[in-house]
């Protein structure tokens, strides 16, 4: 999953927490893929029992689409990956062209964490990071946002400690 996020580990650098984007990022590619591809099964077997081939070509194309929809939504999730290390927050986005995100944790001010009432019920949530000047990221449909929260907050107490010492 993070193979990506090792190749990038710092010397002495480990990795805390690994994590990806919660199911329900692929409810508009599912639900738009599935309703598409169900409709083109429908049209695919009008058309097989009718002697009209414009129901059987949409039908086809519109399977094909719909499947098609599905599978990517669940592509683009499982390419999204993001992790905790011992020195800061990384997160990778990409398929073809890859996107990596890194905020070192002693630079993170603040952890924001978002949850809507659909999300609460899903565990599933969106958490800020504000870091010094103002700067912020954001992410959402992380799984278990809350522990997620806490392991940030536990590093960035224990990295604050450290550059005290």
């Amino acid at each position: 999953m993070s193979k990506f996020i090792e190749k990038t580990l710092e010397d002495g650098e480990q990795i805390i927490f690994k994590g990806r984007l919660h199911w329900t990022f692929n409810w508009k590619y599912t639900f738009g893929g599935g309703l598409l591809a169900i409709l083109g099964f429908v049209m695919l077997i009008i058309g097989l029992t009718r002697p009209e081939t414009v129901f059987t070509v949409f039908g086809t194309i519109g399977l094909i689409i719909g499947a098609g929809f599905m599978v990517w939504g669940y592509f683009i999730r499982s390419k999204t990956t993001f992790a905790v290390t011992t020195h800061r927050f990384i997160q990778k986005d990409g398929i073809l062209s890859i996107k990596m995100t890194e905020i070192p944790l002693f630079k993170i001010e603040t952890v924001n964490l978002y949850q809507g009432v659909l999300q609460r019920i899903f565990n599933t949530g969106s958490i800020e990071l504000v870091g010094s000047g103002g700067t912020n990221h954001k992410v959402d449909y992380i799984q278990e946002p809350f522990d997620v929260r806490k392991i940030l907050t536990t590093r960035m107490k224990a990295t604050h400690d450290q550059s005290q010492d």
